[in-house]
């Protein structure tokens, strides 16, 4: 009787993690049931959660520090034109402090001695209501000021809620992120030599593409030992009919396939684009931008933009840390400038699941990068499509030749 592939998958994944476990004096006893892997799909979608949660709290920070400045600066240049006036205030509070005293409508009888004042009172009625609207004006930017910093006042209280819950967020994402990695290793350990290969990786390859051929490479050969393995702990008659992706139990049981123009992409962290696909660069002669650069908050979470399998996680060159995710359909994405990345090689990722995060202390910019068979495309007809639901792209747009 032939078994299920759910039940072939299950006893191979429990094999595997055994004989894996068995080969490594490092690793922690393998424990690999359906239970785990269960819980390790419903981890992954508690991060996804929290890293949304995360995400809508630093986009109310920037927002909530945009209005704030907008307050300041508008309170700031009134206060500077109130004080570059102040000449002319006091002239003004002088008048109406003498009319106040003297109104023109007490006008003394006519003889010849008071023939000049009534005159002057004359001049000084005509010129009244424009007194008064200069008074009106004076008070009513005062009154401007005054309630502009009241509102930065409070706005600036909510910025502080803001971001009291955003710690939270991220205080309860580390936790889920831990969890997350002692279960995957729990269901297959990681590979004692990974760390080595991956350095070995960023050091061999001459750019990104080369990068991208040798880390697929590198997985495939992983994955051939992972289904030799669990091939090998099945009756015979039992092993030829383990499909490949069997082999991993960590691999979630629902991954959607790449497939524009429907494709969208989750925007990889919270924040505005500072440079766009094909824009010039700043140096004379430096070629056209292969990707976004997306301006972040300090600390800020960056996500995976698509469901897939990490093939390289590590530093490369004058780029930092490094986070190469493979989607299929000849399609990968690059993330770079990460302060941490807290997720490893190998391991898979579902869209928006968190996978690291920016420098702590000042602003910096993610970049990130679309390939289709090692060519950069651009990923914002995606991104939109994500965010939107709508303007579905007319295909891949590449960087001009």
């Amino acid at each position: 009787m032939r078994l299920s592939e759910a039940a072939l998958s299950g006893a191979a994944g429990a094999a595997l993690a055994v004989l894996v476990a068995a080969g490594s004096a490092t690793a922690a006893p393998a424990k690999t049931t359906s239970s785990n892997s269960g819980e390790l799909d419903a981890v992954r979608q508690d991060c996804i959660a929290a890293a949304r949660d995360a995400q809508q709290h630093e986009r109310t920070i920037e927002a909530l520090e945009h209005t704030i400045d907008l307050l300041r600066r508008d309170a700031e240049g009134r206060q500077r034109g109130l004080d570059d006036s102040r000449a002319e205030q006091a002239r003004l509070l002088a008048t109406l402090a003498y009319l106040a005293r003297d109104p023109p409508e007490r006008a003394a009888p006519a003889h010849p001695a008071a023939i000049e004042r009534i005159r002057g009172e004359l001049l000084l009625q005509g010129t009244l209501p424009e007194l008064r609207a200069e008074a009106r004006a004076l008070t009513g930017e005062i009154a401007r000021i005054a309630a502009l910093r009241d509102q930065t006042a409070r706005k600036e209280g909510e910025l502080t809620s803001a971001r009291q819950a955003r710690e939270a967020d991220r205080g309860h994402l580390a936790e889920l992120t831990a969890h997350r990695l002692d279960l995957t290793r729990r269901i297959l350990p990681e590979d004692a030599a990974s760390p080595a290969q991956i350095t070995k990786l960023g050091h061999e390859a001459s750019d990104i593409p080369d990068l991208i051929k040798r880390a697929d490479a590198a997985t495939e050969s992983r994955n051939k030992e992972i289904l030799a393995r669990a091939r090998a702990a099945l009756p015979a008659d039992k092993a030829g009919a383990l499909p490949p992706d069997a082999a991993d139990p960590t691999r979630p049981h629902q991954l959607h396939a790449f497939d524009p123009p429907r494709t969208a992409l989750v925007m990889p962290i919270s924040g505005t684009i500072a440079q766009r696909f094909g824009a010039a660069a700043a140096t004379a002669g430096a070629p056209a931008s292969l990707g976004l650069s997306i301006a972040a908050l300090p600390g800020g979470v960056a996500v995976a933009p698509f469901d897939g399998r990490v093939i390289y996680a590590g530093q490369f060159r004058n780029l930092g840390l490094v986070l190469i995710i493979r989607h299929g359909g000849l399609y990968h994405s690059l993330l770079a400038g990460l302060a941490r990345i807290d997720i490893k090689a190998d391991q898979w990722v579902l869209a928006g699941e968190p996978v690291g995060a920016m420098p702590e202390g000042f602003g910096g910019a993610l970049y990130f990068e679309l390939r289709r068979d090692d060519r950069p495309v651009d990923p914002q007809p995606w991104l939109a499509l994500g965010a939107a639901g709508r303007n579905e792209p007319d295909g891949d747009q590449r960087v001009p030749e």
